[in-house]
């Protein structure tokens, strides 16, 4: 896997991890994820943040010390889109912080000798993204930016449907919806997840959202920042990326990780996001003239069929 390399993932199996993650200081208290093991390895230089919004991350750098994470209950929110059971935020440096990450607890085995002496290990191993996985992830982009060009249907609620799923796959979620004020329409498609609110509120959800008009808008843990109402009681969401759709197509994409893979969004997600909500624009945009002119060539054959008969 590009972003691996052997001694990260030694440095990871050392103590039980099955993630790690090598964080960077760039500037200030902003810190970029390079590399590492596991889920560090594919999404190496795709996890921008601070250690002001990190509270684990900055205990770290002013402790000096390890700080665990344990959520018995299940996966939970460690930092920027990263999930796990249980974690462990390593000070290698003032500018280097490793992550470790477990869906078990056997993180919980390893002392804090052993977690500084592998976070040492990984950080020494991992020193940049590497070209390889950089070309990696721009093919991902252009990949789904290609499906999305040739997506296909015969009427406007199939290409939304389309749309939504190519989202839906490209950015790993299980849920995905999309809304178009013109004829309040809603297509909701799942990818093992359903939404268990009415579609009526689905829609007047993301009715609100277009009105309100934050966008692009990112939430990592949907339970410190609910969906918006009425679905901020919705079960099950993890993490939702609020997209604008413009010009004809006027409307909102709503994409979701859920309980079956927990999770948030990187930057490669958020900037995939974003081209994916440009090129759904174009499509809809043309179904919906394709739809226009559908009906008014139905609208005239009638009209003209008046004026024969008279």
């Amino acid at each position: 896997m590009a972003g691996a390399t052997p001694r990260a993932d030694a440095a990871a199996a050392s103590v039980g991890a099955c993630d790690l993650f090598v964080l960077r200081r760039v500037t200030g208290n902003r810190f970029v994820h390079f590399g590492g093991s596991g889920r560090g390895a594919g999404w190496a230089g795709l996890i921008d943040v601070t250690s002001d919004d990190e509270a684990s991350l900055g205990e770290a750098l002013t402790t000096r010390s390890p700080v665990r994470l344990t959520h018995g209950g299940g996966k939970e929110l460690v930092f920027g889109p990263y999930y796990a059971q249980a974690a462990a935020v390593v000070p290698v440096t003032n500018d280097v912080v490793v992550v470790f990450g477990a869906d078990d607890a056997a993180l919980d085995n390893a002392t804090n000798d052993a977690l500084s002496s592998a976070a040492t290990m990984a950080a020494d191993a991992v020193e940049a993204v590497t070209p390889a996985k950089r070309l990696a992830d721009e093919l991902e982009e252009l990949e789904a930016v290609r499906s999305a060009m040739l997506s296909q249907g015969d009427t406007v609620e199939s290409v939304m449907r389309s749309l939504g799923m190519i989202a839906a796959e490209s950015l790993s979620c299980e849920i995905a919806a999309v809304y178009l004020a013109q004829g309040d329409r809603l297509e909701v498609v799942d990818r093992g997840w359903t939404l268990h609110a009415p579609v009526d509120q689905v829609a007047a959800a993301l009715r609100g959202v277009l009105e309100e008009g934050r966008f692009p808008y990112c939430v990592q843990d949907a339970s410190i920042v609910p969906l918006p109402r009425p679905l901020d009681e919705e079960q099950g969401i993890r993490s939702y990326y609020l997209l604008e759709l413009q010009s004809l197509a006027r409307g909102v994409m709503l994409v979701a990780h859920t309980d079956a893979g927990p999770r948030g969004f990187t930057l490669l997600c958020r900037r995939l996001g974003l081209r994916l909500a440009d090129v759904a624009s174009a499509q809809l945009s043309v179904a919906l003239t394709r739809e226009w002119c559908s009906r008014e060539a139905a609208r005239l054959h009638a009209e003209f069929a008046k004026l024969d008969v008279s």
